[in-house]
């Protein structure tokens, strides 16, 4: 399964980034997405850096939900294994909830809640 991510911004405000950041806003914003999920199947998930990690390394799951002011900034499930950590960005995510619904049937039953 395929986790698509739908832009942080709009256009206009990724255009106004890049100028201001004098064009190291694209750089910057892949470097902090290598541990979004990019593709999960039955063995386990790659990371948009290309790391694999099976199911059965994955020892805690913790849900992380961001807000300021009322309004809900961020929601990801961040998965922690031996090789480090990994997240599912549900609120880039273009298929959140198919997306969550596969990764919750296929973790191990001991999996830490956290």
């Amino acid at each position: 399964m395929e986790v698509k991510l739908r832009p942080p911004f709009h256009g206009c405000l990724i255009a106004i980034l890049i100028v201001i950041t004098w064009g190291i806003y694209p750089l910057l914003r892949r470097l902090g997405e290598r541990h979004f999920i990019r593709r999960m199947d039955d063995e386990g998930v790659e990371t948009r850096s290309g790391k694999r990690v099976a199911w059965s390394e994955f020892t805690q799951i913790r849900r992380v939900v961001g807000t300021m002011g009322g309004a809900q900034l961020s929601n990801e499930c961040i998965l922690k294994s031996r090789k480090g950590k990994v997240s599912l960005s549900l609120w880039r995510a273009e298929n959140a909830d198919e997306a969550l619904d596969y990764m919750l049937k296929r973790l191990p039953q001991d999996i830490q809640v956290g």
